[in-house]
């Protein structure tokens, strides 16, 4: 029933099922629902619901009559995994968002406008059907109404923008006449209307829509057009040729552009007819190279992609897929969320399920032209979720398999990659051993290569063996590799893969017994590169010593480079070592020391990196690794990969506490790196071991770090879940300290829900389960940000200044610093808040916090536009959205354009300002971030003011005070009093102004801020 499901708000309020309209009830009913679909997913007070439903004229007995409209809802609505449920202070419609049109509304925009995809932003528009919530009436739903209608007109303009940029101007030009019907005093409207009647030669009527609109303006609140506008007429008058051409297709010098394909093999050889096959293919979207293990499928799709890559100017992929290397296949959801990242998709916007995800990459690749080339896939379900669908994007696919799936459902041309001729083969033989020593044995070079079935990898590791002999004659060797075949036994795809098990055998046998060792030793390793330290806790001598064992098995071809001191293996020559391994008796405590140094040194680096982070009781190392932070980091980004796969083999084959516990250790560092994909991977494998393994404190803590995964990328709902079902596991084990970050975490996403009562029961109940000073710490470091968010600033600097006083972990000093940095900005006290906000800046960029030191130039930039210098804080300003941007933080990004919105309001910019605000609006929209959203609305209000925009400045400050005093936070409200009082004053309205300006005096009276004197000093008067 879920999939034919629908509720709909952005028209009449209605629920449909299998196409049909449901009677949902009368009109205050319907407004019920309405608020609970709005809030899908959150608990609403009793309270609010009575508030936003009756405003200031509620019913007698308004709960019962309430809880009356909440039943006969329950009883039409309630199917499947929707539900409409009591909640403790309230009430909850649970259901995905994704059945709620004003839901997909603003995932299909926000989607639209990271990609600049129109499309998506045409079928959110189309989700429209008339006005919101247009059969309902409450004053809360009014507000809700017009801001919805605002970000309608936001999409729709957008929407425009992108077209006209790509020379859509006739196809818009009927729609925009509309539209600036409807809109006269729009200036965007106006400049987009007469941009397409000027695009379409009609200059005449371009500049006779420009004068209506200026008159208009005039005539109606006494104003000129904007700087934009009057420079657009002056581009017509003079027929600008930048504005009679739409701008060119080339991409942003700002979107990266990945360059991921290797480096081409130095001795590849022949392969021409194959090359030209692949040049001939055109613009082929998905072609397949198939063929047996060792033939050089990679090396001939990486060989082509080099030659053509100036045919994709937007970049090329890479990934392997690792579809028949020892372990787990790369899943297609981990080679998306790789390929995003490299797209320029920060890792907090990364979606977390495979479909999403696809569905996002296919959005960013949209009007690009990239070579994606995937490596050894298993089998068309792995590979189909990375097709681009763009055909300006071509994909090569290598396998052994014939992928007959895509070729007959993708339309897939397939290569099947055979052996080498043999001339062919002897000419590789002559480039790896030298041309002389293969024409002094010509018959003796061709039998060698006749005996390696002309495979390239058995040439190779042959080519190598005899390399590593000078004076050693090719027919001696081919007559071992001759008597090797007859003995050979293993025959995984006939003669061709003998012949490298054979040419194995040969190489391996050639090597001192060291280097014999070294190499069974490494079919131990799970993860797919290893180094020199890792090798040496495998072997009885030191790490220089695994380090020139090493250069010998790479030198027999047995190993190769990955990058500076890291190495990897063949797929077929790592199941060869994992073979050889298993004839060893003490194959088991090698790898049992593998596993005890992997996890020390994760341990080490979590206690040098994130002390204060909760860890399962023993998984803490008793030696002592790292000492430095930049040490202790780069090991972890190295071995990440590593200590994954870890993670699986442990869960796999044992022990399994080690998967958990190494998990639980890597929690801190994958909320560092915000890596999504692995973290929700190992946290998954790990509550699977522990399930397994019945440990509740194990489950207690696996869940936490799921819900952890969700509340990082914003998935409220999914982290609630999560975090509910860790409190329950971590209550049956008795494990207080468990119990208290539970709370504790679930708490913040309280905070930035804006559900602030229930945030501070949270807390309250962490600060009193902790045992530990450094999370005791944490825990006062919040309340204080709760403190804050309130009003109470002196509580929460108070709050603060204990936390800094017990905090034993950098990363918490610096996060609690910037919070005291902000508190005391907003105290009043500017000298020492720049002074915290500088301390902490130092601090993050010392330890490499990325986050935080993006939060400290947020706060420096607040200090020095208030305190008269705009210029120098519009710098910190955007080196603050720069590095919001680069690492994902999407909450940081919105605080740094409001707070760039506000310095650019300073320097009387004020359309700029009111991009900025509108940005941070939009993503404070889908981030849910409401203290955000306040200041967005109250500096919309204020640069809207100085646009001779009155009414559109008291929409906007009327919101923000309904928002901020809904959320309770009182020093907001407080700001946006200010702004109505300002604006009823312009209106000449006295009595509203002081009414107003005696509710933001009373707001700051109870808060203790003083920051308004500072800006009254600073603000020119208003007019």
């Amino acid at each position: 029933m879920g999939v034919s499901m629908e509720f709909r708000v952005l028209g009449p309020v209605e629920f449909g099922v299998a196409g049909r309209v449901v009677p949902t009830g009368h009109p205050r009913q319907r407004c019920v629902l309405a608020v609970l679909l709005i809030e899908v997913n959150r608990t609403v007070s009793t309270e609010q619901l009575i508030d936003r439903v009756w405003g200031e004229r509620p019913p007698n007995r308004a709960r019962n009559v309430l809880s009356g409209y909440i039943t006969r809802l329950r009883a039409v609505i309630s199917a499947g995994e929707t539900s409409l449920d009591r909640r403790p202070g309230g009430y909850s419609l649970s259901a995905d968002p994704g059945l709620i049109d004003l839901h997909r509304f603003r995932d299909l925009v926000t989607r639209g406008r990271a990609a600049q995809d129109p499309e998506l932003l045409s079928e959110a528009l189309n989700l429209w059907r008339g006005r919101a919530f247009a059969d309902t009436a409450s004053d809360w739903l009014i507000n809700m109404r017009e801001m919805l209608e605002n970000e309608r007109l936001e999409a729709l303009l957008r929407r425009n923008d992108i077209l006209l940029g790509r020379g859509g101007h006739a196809e818009l030009l009927a729609e925009l006449h509309d539209l600036a019907t409807a809109h006269p005093l729009d200036e965007r409207v106006t400049r987009q209307l007469v941009i397409a009647l000027y695009r379409c030669g009609r200059q005449a009527d371009a500049l006779a829509a420009y004068s209506r609109a200026r008159a208009l303006l005039s005539d109606e609140l006494g104003l000129d057009l904007s700087p934009e506008s009057q420079a657009l007429q002056r581009q017509i008058l003079g027929n600008d040729p930048a504005l009679t051409a739409a701008p060119p297709p080339s991409p942003p010098a700002s979107r990266p552009v990945p360059r991921q394909l290797p480096a081409v093999t130095a001795d590849f050889t022949g392969r021409g007819s194959e090359l030209a096959l692949l040049d001939a293919t055109g613009a082929t979207p998905v072609l397949t190279i198939d063929g047996a293990a060792g033939v050089g499928k990679t090396a001939l799709a990486v060989s082509w992609g080099q030659r053509v890559a100036g045919r994709f100017p937007d970049g090329q992929l890479f990934v392997n897929l690792r579809g028949h290397a020892p372990g787990r296949p790369l899943s297609s959801l981990s080679a998306l969320a790789q390929f995003l990242r490299a797209l320029g998709v920060p890792p907090d916007q990364l979606p977390l399920d495979v479909d999403e995800a696809a569905a996002l990459y296919r959005s960013v690749l949209a009007e690009r032209r990239v070579l994606v080339v995937l490596d050894d896939a298993r089998g068309p379900g792995q590979v189909r979720p990375l097709l681009p669908g763009n055909p300006g994007c071509t994909v090569v696919i290598t396998s052994r398999n014939r992928l007959g799936g895509l070729i007959a459902k993708d339309g897939a041309q397939r290569l099947t990659l055979d052996v080498l001729d043999p001339q062919t083969a002897v000419d590789l033989l002559s480039r790896l051993l030298g041309a002389q020593r293969v024409a002094r044995e010509p018959e003796a070079a061709a039998e060698l290569a006749r005996l390696c079935t002309h495979l390239p990898l058995a040439l190779r590791i042959s080519a190598a063996n005899l390399a590593n002999h000078p004076h050693r004659p090719i027919a001696e060797h081919a007559g071992e590799l001759r008597a090797g075949n007859r003995l050979d036994t293993l025959q995984i795809d006939g003669d061709r893969e003998a012949a490298v098990r054979t040419a194995f055998e040969l190489s391996y046998a050639a090597l001192e017994p060291d280097a014999r060792l070294a190499f069974r030793r490494i079919g131990l390793i799970p993860g797919p590169e290893f180094t020199a330290a890792s090798v040496a806790v495998l072997l009885p001598g030191s790490a220089e010593e695994s380090a020139r064992l090493l250069e010998t098995l790479s030198a027999a071809h047995l190993v190769e480079t990955a990058t500076a001191g890291r190495y990897r293996c063949h797929d077929l020559l790592k199941l060869f070592a994992a073979e050889l391994a298993r004839t060893d008796d003490d194959r088991t405590a090698a790898l049992d020391r593998l596993i005890a140094a992997d996890v020390a040194a994760a341990g080490s680096a979590a206690v040098v990196l994130y002390p204060h982070m909760l860890r399962l009781p023993g998984g803490v190392p008793g030696r002592e690794v790292f000492t430095d932070h930049s040490d202790a980091l780069a090991w972890l980004d190295s071995e990440r990969a590593g200590l994954v796969a870890l993670i699986e083999h442990t869960a796999g084959h044992g022990p399994r506490r080690v998967a958990w516990q190494l998990a639980d250790t890597l929690r801190g560092y994958f909320w560092l790196r915000r890596c999504a994909d692995d973290w929700l991977a190992t946290a998954r494998t790990a509550l699977a071991a522990a399930q397994e393994g019945g440990d509740q404190q194990a489950q207690a803590a696996a869940r936490l770090s799921i819900a952890d995964v969700y509340w990082s990328v914003g998935q409220h709902a999914e982290a609630m879940t999560n975090y509910a079902q860790a409190l329950e596991h971590a209550r049956r084990a008795g494990w207080a300290d468990g119990q208290a970050t539970i709370l504790g975490n679930l708490a913040s996403v309280n905070l930035e829900r804006g559900e602030l009562t229930l945030a501070r029961e949270n807390y309250t109940c962490a600060l009193e389960l902790h045992q530990e000073k450094g999370r005791r710490a944490v825990t006062l470091s919040n309340l204080g940000n709760l403190d804050w968010e309130q009003g109470a600033l002196a509580e929460a600097q108070r709050h603060f200044i204990e936390a800094l006083g017990l905090h034993e972990s950098p990363v918490a000093m610096a996060n609690s610093l910037v919070n005291l940095g902000c508190v005391r900005h907003d105290l009043g006290l500017p000298d020492q808040a720049l002074a915290d906000l500088t301390e902490a800046l130092a601090l993050a960029r010392e330890i490499g916090d990325d986050a935080d030191e993006a939060n400290a130039l947020v706060g420096i930039a607040a200090v020095l536009s208030d305190a008269g210098r705009p210029t120098d804080a519009r710098d910190r300003g955007r080196e603050a959205l720069e590095l919001a941007r680069r690492i994902g933080g999407r909450r940081i990004e919105t605080s740094a354009l409001n707070v760039l919105g506000s310095i650019s309001h300073r320097l009387a910019r004020h359309s700029e300002a009111v991009e900025h605000h509108t940005q941070a609006l939009e993503l404070s929209s889908t981030t849910g971030d409401r203290r955000a959203e306040v200041e967005a609305l109250t500096g919309l209000a204020d640069a809207m003011l100085a646009l001779g925009r009155p009414d559109a400045a008291a929409d906007h400050a009327t919101r923000a005070v309904s928002r901020a005093r809904e959320a309770g936070y009182r020093l907001l409200a407080g700001y946006a009093e200010v702004m109505l009082a300002d604006i009823h004053r312009l209106r000449g309205n006295a009595a509203a102004s002081a009414t107003h300006a005696g509710r933001a005096a009373e707001a700051f009276a109870s808060t203790g801020g003083r920051l308004w004197l500072y800006r009254l000093r600073q603000d020119n008067p208003r007019p």
